[in-house]
């Protein structure tokens, strides 16, 4: 009875270490499986003149109401990884574009339109605060002045000179009680962006509008 039983248990020993195999590589990661985080999403209308934007990120709609020019969305949390973006106007007029979120970044989204009426979407991410200081950065988003818009602290130096349209300036630490004074490139029109609206420990992006020198507007996102 002894012998039997041995010899069964060897003859199923093959098949038991086949087995076994079986259970392991079942237990093992998917190879084609994508872990997702989520990033975190601003949405921001910059295009002159207002029509209301709703926006769709694959299909699936983030805005509550529909986004007026200047209106700027709460943070929503998305999915990471490649998106597909749309921002459909009260004229039904789609503007779309795929984008790679990363998790844990956020994001602002800007639909913007070049001086024939082209709309676009572009897309920056956030930089850490300081808590010493404001951090500021700056977009110019208004495609009409050619020689660019400069930014200064109250009456010193330009500290951005000529940002052109679609571009953004690198984050600045701005003390507190320092007011910022902007303008069109050669024009004396100046727009003032007072100290009681940049805090320390906070960080900003200031949006620039404009079909004018006279009518540039600074635009302020409190981005924490």
């Amino acid at each position: 009875m002894k012998i039997f039983t041995k010899r069964v248990s060897n003859a199923f020993l093959p098949i038991i270490f086949i087995f076994s195999l079986t259970l392991i590589s079942c237990s093992k990661n998917e190879p084609d499986v994508i872990v997702q985080g989520q990033a975190k999403i601003k949405l921001i209308n910059a295009v002159e003149p207002e029509i209301k934007q709703e926006v769709f990120m694959d299909n699936e709609k983030l805005t509550t109401a529909p986004l007026a020019f200047g209106e700027t969305s709460g943070y929503i949390k998305i999915l990471s990884g490649n998106r597909n973006l749309s921002y459909v106007g009260s004229n039904n007029m789609n503007t779309n574009t795929s984008l790679n979120f990363t998790p844990s970044i956020t994001y602002s989204a800007f639909l913007v339109s070049d001086r024939n009426g082209n709309k676009q979407i572009i897309n920056y991410n956030l930089s850490n605060a300081d808590l010493s200081t404001a951090k500021v950065r700056f977009i110019n988003l208004t495609p009409f002045f050619a020689a660019g818009i400069n930014v200064s602290i109250q009456a010193g130096s330009p500290f951005i000179n000529a940002l052109l349209f679609k571009e953004d300036s690198n984050y600045f630490n701005v003390d507190g009680g320092a007011a910022l004074r902007c303008n069109v490139v050669g024009s004396g029109s100046v727009k003032t962006i007072s100290a009681s609206d940049l805090l320390p420990g906070k960080i900003y992006t200031i949006w620039f509008s404009g079909l004018t020198a006279a009518t540039l507007e600074p635009h302020i996102i409190l981005d924490n």
